[in-house]
């Protein structure tokens, strides 16, 4: 079943990396000479911030931001922490509630430090699901809230997101910064009408469904509250006679949509032998190929379908240098040194793009996407505790590896796709 709430999300990629590490011990080779954990977190030590972080070409109000801090901690202020016997007598119930509580204030902690207004409303999207998870769970033990109660809700959101949605206007000065803005508000939106959703069939409790869809609801409200922030501040921008673009970048969707069914052809056989290194890498590329693809083909609006065909083409471009990357050799590392090299060259490839884009922001989600994946693999080198045999570095380097074949693909897939804008 696919993960529905951040928890399942959570506990279904903390099973996977169990699981990975479990694959990779049982394939190691014995011989292997350990490489010393000290060491490999010597390669990160002080790298703490992305090396690109997300960011909007709007200005993002910090009245909007504080106003949703303050919706957590008017919600986490409702309850009675810390949960004791008394006020939820079944412990398991007690420490999810309490959890969700932790979790929504570590959310605000990361926003209060986060590198850009934008990645500080998406933590706090988070938080405020969080709050209301542990929020609704207590009003159903305390006064009897209802699914029925939280339904009626949503159903009052929705209805807003449709009347939003309807009145959605694609005007602008420049087609880019209106791909950009007008592209996450419809993420957003096409989140809140997603109607998709379902409980998890195997919770027994009642008061955790109910949690559950406290956290639905908040997330949707949080959502369409940001779409309508951005659309609303981009509009203030531009000029009276600004026109619509929503034709321009339709057709250059449709531009880029016939080169990418052309490259989609050329993708890289599947890897000879069974080493299982080159075989996480192929993977990781052509699966990225394949979600940032299918995006182009259904888009959701004009503005995300360009989007879409950005990264699409950046996800193919870069399953080209792969083809080169294992033609020339791809070994696990046996060093520390191997490692760092792996890093730098990705943490160099990105900022490499950054400087030859023609237009950073276009493709600045991308990268984005990449410095994301540079401190994932940081993150697992942090977490060894003792000297460590190489294969089980495979995944930091296959993180490191493939965001340095996106972050070189990017430049050239910029170019193409402004191309097909002026054309």
């Amino acid at each position: 079943m696919t993960p529905t709430t951040r928890r399942e999300v959570l506990a279904a990629a903390g099973a996977t990396l169990l699981a990975g590490c479990s694959a990779l011990d049982s394939d190691a080779d014995d011989d292997e000479e350990p490489i010393s954990a000290l060491r490999l977190r010597e390669i990160v030590a002080g790298s703490t911030a992305p090396i690109v972080a997300d960011e909007l070409p709007v200005g993002i109000e910090q009245s909007h931001i504080r106003a949703s801090t303050q919706r957590v901690d008017d919600l986490l202020a409702e309850l009675p922490v810390p949960f004791g016997p008394d006020s939820v007598p079944n412990g398991r119930i007690r420490q999810r509630l309490t959890e969700a509580a932790e979790e929504a204030t570590d959310r605000v902690d990361e926003a209060r430090t986060a590198p850009s207004r934008l990645v500080a409303l998406n933590e706090l999207q988070w938080a405020r699901g969080e709050a209301r998870y542990a929020a609704a769970g207590w009003a159903f033990a305390d006064r009897g809230l209802t699914e029925a109660d939280l339904r009626r809700e949503r159903e009052e959101i929705v209805g807003e997101a449709d009347s939003f949605r309807s009145e959605f206007a694609y005007l602008g000065d420049d087609p880019v910064t209106a791909a950009l803005v007008y592209g996450r508000a419809e993420r957003l939106l096409d989140s809140v009408l997603d109607d998709r959703y379902t409980p998890d069939p195997g919770e027994m409790s009642q008061l955790l469904a109910v949690a559950e869809w406290g956290d639905y609801v908040e997330s949707s409200r949080a959502e369409l509250s940001d779409a309508r922030h951005f659309y609303d501040q981009y509009r203030s921008t531009l000029s009276d006679d600004a026109g619509s673009v929503d034709d321009r970048l339709a057709a250059a969707t449709e531009t880029l949509r016939t080169d990418i069914q052309r490259r989609q052809k050329d993708i890289p056989p599947e890897p000879d032998g069974d080493d299982r290194l080159r075989w996480r890498l192929w993977d990781e590329i052509h699966d990225d190929a394949d979600a940032n693809t299918e995006r182009v083909y259904d888009p959701i609006g004009p503005a995300s379908g360009l989007l879409a065909a950005t990264e699409g083409l950046t996800a193919l471009l870069a399953a080209d240098r792969l083809g080169d990357r294992l033609d020339e050799g791809f070994d696990r590392p046996e060093t520390v040194d191997d490692v760092r090299a792996a890093r730098t060259e990705a943490v160099d490839a990105i900022t490499s793009a950054r400087e030859a884009s023609p237009r950073v922001d276009l493709v600045r989600p991308t990268l984005a996407d990449a410095a994301r994946s540079v401190s994932y693999a940081d993150e697992q080198l942090r977490e060894f505790d003792r000297d460590v045999r190489p294969s089980r570095l495979d995944q930091s380097i296959v993180e490191y590896t493939a965001s340095t074949l996106r972050a070189r693909s990017v430049p050239a897939a910029c170019e193409t796709v402004l191309d097909a804008l002026d054309s």
